[in-house]
């Protein structure tokens, strides 16, 4: 298994490496020319920053994708901030853990949260089309000792 990792990464390596940046914020080379010609704006800030007003990250309790009644009346609040936003195209839902269990299992968990987001906002009238998912699992932390901050899913909007 550690084999075709490195395998897998040692490819990406030598895909990326093929790229040259033509100016800050276009990249040229093999394999860019399908998406060089999209204009995507992605708010990396998201919702984890803070500095979205209306749009918040959703929490979730340990070892758990259950949406609490909390994160229901957040997610109602960030469905009025995505209704009132026609400007945003899309909205990428990311899905974190906390550093408890093992990378593949915090993977899946990252996962269930995700969509278990996404199942909420198509059931309140949101296209599926405008959501996507990214799944972090352990890899971003937002504490290393509060563990509760790191069991999110937090919204980044594309423009």
């Amino acid at each position: 298994m550690k084999v075709l990792f490195i395998l897998f990464m040692g490819f990406m390596i030598l895909s990326c490496s093929t790229l040259e940046k033509e100016d800050e914020n276009k990249l040229v080379g093999e394999g860019v020319d399908d998406i060089s010609s999209q204009d995507i704006d992605s708010d990396n800030r998201g919702s984890d920053s803070g500095s979205i007003a209306g749009l918040s990250t959703v929490y979730f309790e340990y070892d758990s994708s259950a949406l609490s009644e909390e994160a229901r009346e957040i997610l109602m609040e960030n469905l009025d901030w995505i209704q009132s936003h026609a400007e945003v195209t899309s909205l990428e839902l990311e899905g974190h853990c906390d550093m408890m269990g093992s990378e593949a299992y915090n993977i899946g968990l990252g996962r269930r949260r995700a969509e278990s987001v996404k199942s909420f906002l198509i059931e309140k009238g949101i296209d599926d089309s405008r959501l996507s998912i990214i799944i972090y699992g352990e890899e971003r932390p937002l504490s290393e000792t509060d563990h509760s901050k790191n069991r999110r899913v937090n919204f980044v909007p594309i423009y």
